[in-house]
């Protein structure tokens, strides 16, 4: 019998941190939904003080991606012998993964992702996966299994700034490099001069500031640092 896919927990990869429809590859539902999620939020603030201050208070800094886990179980033992749909863990086990934890060789990095259940919507990638077996058949095939997975933030520099409104070169940025960008475009475009390239590339140990990789983070301090 079919099963309704309407109420599940679905993960979309796409190529791109767009998200757009065009760059989608595939999607995956899950055929149980967890049972509980965790939705973390990492803020940093500056422990400095600055000299002969008494002001305990610690100034902000940036927040962090935010990171989402959950358990996800694959069950293949409460289908009836007679059910067409054939439902198999390792194949299913066998999508997930190649839809959201393997290398494409097409994007140099695995697919990013959207998860989508009820009113939670949530665009990142995958930070880490841990499979658990705990069924067997006779010949040896996986009938039960469980996966610890958790997710990482994905957001493009402008909507991460739109959302904080914070342009200021007096505070710190964090930026996912995209195709295209340069260190010199982007101190012009937080500090209003791209004169500071090298000083951000040695900040965050680049041996070839004119090489930059998509998909990668860099930190841009404080202009008064």
């Amino acid at each position: 019998m079919a099963q309704n896919t309407s109420d599940k927990l679905k993960i979309t990869a796409y190529s791109k941190n767009t998200f757009a429809n065009a760059d989608k590859v595939g999607e995956f539902t899950v055929r149980y939904n967890p049972s509980s999620i965790k939705h973390d939020y990492d803020i940093t603030y500056d422990d400095d003080q600055a000299f002969g201050s008494s002001g305990t208070e610690k100034k902000y800094k940036y927040s962090k991606p935010e990171t989402i886990s959950f358990e996800l179980l694959f069950d293949q033992t409460f289908i009836p012998d007679g059910d067409k749909e054939k439902y198999k863990v390792a194949d299913s086990i066998k999508e997930f993964k190649k839809l959201v934890v393997e290398y494409n060789g097409k994007i140099h990095r695995p697919n990013y992702v959207q998860l989508t259940w009820g009113d939670i919507s949530f665009k990142g990638q995958i930070d880490a996966v841990s499979f658990t077996y705990s069924q067997f058949s006779s010949d040896g095939k996986a009938l039960k299994a469980t996966a610890e997975v958790s997710f990482v933030e994905v957001v493009d520099i402008k909507s991460r700034l739109a959302a904080e409104n914070k342009s200021s070169p007096d505070l710190t940025h964090i930026i996912t490099i995209k195709e295209g960008d340069s260190l010199p475009i982007l101190c012009y475009k937080i500090y209003g001069s791209s004169l500071y390239y090298l000083e951000v590339a040695k900040i965050n140990n680049l041996d070839n500031f004119r090489k930059l990789n998509a998909g990668d983070r860099i930190v841009l301090p404080p202009l008064d640092r």
